[in-house]
């Protein structure tokens, strides 16, 4: 049985000899701290097939941002921050070095649409049959005409190298997409969007249309020659506590237009369609799920999320994370008891691979994640929850600790002091 066949037989509630192997992903701090906790340079460049991760292909490159990019400018300096206009149009300050790459903060000053002249000024800059929007890495494209831009977006060239790929491939192919709301809050900003709801809700019908009408017709010339298992929208709309918009909101401005999306995928070969929220998701699962969505991900144990309450509520629900990444900076103990709880919920209700809740943060040590990952291996393999214990070969295989992180470096530098610094 291969990969691809082993996730999609799961993932229907099959019987299967095994789930696939994930566990979640390290980002550049994590990894950056990692170097200094005994992973060696070959580890850490091919990571993956260090760890035995099973996380599939993807289509390749889709491109949903704008086109042209807006220009991006450095406006000012101060301190350790600058204000600059990044290539969405967004105005905002963020650090100029950050101290935990991957996982930044930033501040918003301005968006590029404040009403619907701003709009269709951004409509332009979305055209879904520019071929610049078709390019993945490493795969040769034939140029449009430089005096008409005429182009044939159904010429399969440009994604002769991915098709071949992805339908030669043993394991599940998968793409991602900005969704309805996480692209209109990335245009207009997230307290401008919550008003707009109330002051024009025309508007945002309007946006939420275009936007469904624009993902159809980028997507399609893709997937009538490429088979993708699955989808990943990305949406972004809960807090710790709630979702950011009510449920009445969901179903007026979002459900129809998901409705569409997912019909779409269906009809395209594509057998699950899966939103990525992080935040708590209980309000969202009850809207969408009944209007087709087959899951959501990563399931933040943080934001009060539980995976066996929302899998026993939607039984052909699927998900995957749930595994609290704040347990995993503890003790060995600590790190078996938050996998073992996973992995219960997974035997019971299956359709989930337990996997870290979000980016792995530098915090957790390495060790720890490598004991992490070996549980899952065992566990998968139905090893017995309470009395499984790893071999803990991977830590084996690791050099000598020189430092652990330490979060009180983590900081930014300082400020310096409050006079702005104009960039010529």
């Amino acid at each position: 049985m291969t990969n691809r066949e082993r996730f999609l037989r799961f993932m229907r509630g099959e019987e299967v000899d095994r789930p696939l192997y994930w566990y979640g992903g390290p980002r550049e701090s994590t990894f950056n701290a990692w170097m200094k906790q005994g992973l060696r340079p070959e580890q850490r460049e091919r990571w993956a097939e260090f760890v035995g991760e099973e996380r599939g292909i993807g289509i390749g490159k889709v491109c949903t941002l704008p086109i042209p990019p807006f220009e991006v400018k450095v406006l000012e300096k101060r301190g350790s921050k600058k204000i600059w206009i990044d290539e969405m149009g967004v105005k905002r300050v963020d650090h100029v070095d950050p101290a935990t790459p991957g996982f930044v903060t930033r501040s918003y000053l301005e968006f590029p649409v404040k009403n619907r002249d701003d709009f269709l000024e951004m409509k332009k800059r979305h055209n879904p049959a520019d071929p610049r929007r078709y390019l993945p890495d490493g795969c040769s494209a034939p140029l449009p005409d430089p005096r008409t831009w005429n182009y044939d977006r159904n010429d399969q060239r440009i994604y002769l190298n991915r098709i071949a790929l992805c339908r030669e491939s043993t394991e599940p192919v998968s793409f991602t997409c900005r969704g309805l709301y996480w692209t209109i809050r990335d245009w207009v900003g997230f307290e401008n969007l919550s008003i707009m709801f109330y002051d024009q809700p025309n508007l945002v019908h309007e946006m939420m249309d275009f936007w469904t009408d624009f993902l159809i017709a980028l997507y399609t010339p893709v997937l009538r020659v490429i088979q993708a298992d699955f989808v990943v929208i990305n949406e972004d709309m809960a807090f710790k506590t709630q979702a950011m918009i009510s449920g009445a909101m969901m179903r007026e401005f979002m459900i129809p237009r998901y409705r569409r999306l997912i019909q779409f995928f269906r009809n395209h070969g594509v057998q699950f369609v899966v939103m990525d929220s992080d935040g708590h998701n209980s309000q969202i699962l009850k809207e969408f799920i009944p209007a087709g969505l087959d899951g959501i991900q990563p399931m933040e144990i943080a934001a009060n999320n539980d995976p066996a309450v929302y899998l026993a509520q939607y039984p052909r629900m699927i998900t995957w994370g749930g595994i609290d990444k704040r347990e995993l900076r503890f003790g060995l103990e600590r790190v078996r008891a938050e996998v073992k709880r996973r992995f219960a919920a997974q035997r019971r209700f299956k359709r989930y691979l337990p996997c870290v809740d979000h980016g792995v943060p530098p915090d957790i040590p390495l060790r720890n994640f490598l004991y992490m990952v070996e549980l899952i291996k065992g566990f998968s393999n139905a090893e017995d929850l309470d009395r499984y214990e790893p071999p803990r070969d991977l830590e084996r295989q690791l050099g000598p600790i020189t430092e652990m992180f330490d979060p009180l470096k983590a900081v930014p530098a300082a400020e310096g002091g409050d006079e702005g610094e104009p960039v010529a």
